[in-house]
């Protein structure tokens, strides 16, 4: 959470509500959007002295917009350069599936049937945000990052969740068939 935070704010400085906005509407496959999990992660950071607060008053309320310091670019820079970890990305749902043959056989058609459709969400909620992030490469965008680069990648994420989510749909939709032929 610390490391997207600090990727974020490196785009912009935000509140720790915006944070939590950004990464619901943005990025809640990869990480909690908890407003407790934004905060711990806030707070540890500015302990840190990675980011740093300042107050501003807007009307009666007063809000802290974040930044990412030096040294939070430091820490950024040097964990986005570390190669990809295959053995880092697991999908607990396996354990669930490999454990099937112990529920009824109506249960287990049932959970794939619902992990299906949650998956159909999924590729909706991506597909959704891939326009709005080409949206966003056709506006002006703040001077000193370069945008093009940044949201070529954000398009690869994104592409990379809708490729996952259609094959497992495709994957479990076969083997629902397969259950219903022979339970």
């Amino acid at each position: 959470m610390e490391y997207l935070i600090l990727g974020l704010l490196i785009l912009s400085p935000m509140t720790g509500y915006e944070l939590q906005q950004f990464i619901r509407r943005h990025l809640a496959l990869i990480c909690s959007h908890s407003a407790g999990s934004v905060q711990t992660a806030l707070a540890k950071l500015e302990r840190e002295g990675k980011i740093t607060a300042r107050e501003t008053a807007q009307g009666k309320r007063r809000k802290k917009v974040f930044s990412v310091t030096d040294g939070g670019r430091a820490a950024f820079s040097a964990w986005v350069a570390q190669p990809m970890q295959a053995d880092r990305v697991k999908n607990m749902e396996l354990a669930r599936l490999f454990f099937a043959g112990l529920a009824k056989p109506e249960e287990r058609t049932a959970a794939i049937r619902d992990y299906v459709r949650q998956m159909e969400e999924t590729r909706c909620v991506l597909c959704a945000i891939r326009e709005s992030v080409r949206a966003m490469s056709g506006r002006e965008l703040p001077p000193g990052t370069d945008w093009p680069q940044v949201l070529r990648f954000q398009n690869y994420t994104i592409e990379y969740g809708i490729a996952a989510a259609e094959f497992e749909i495709g994957w479990y939709t076969r083997l629902l068939r397969e259950l219903e032929e022979q339970p």
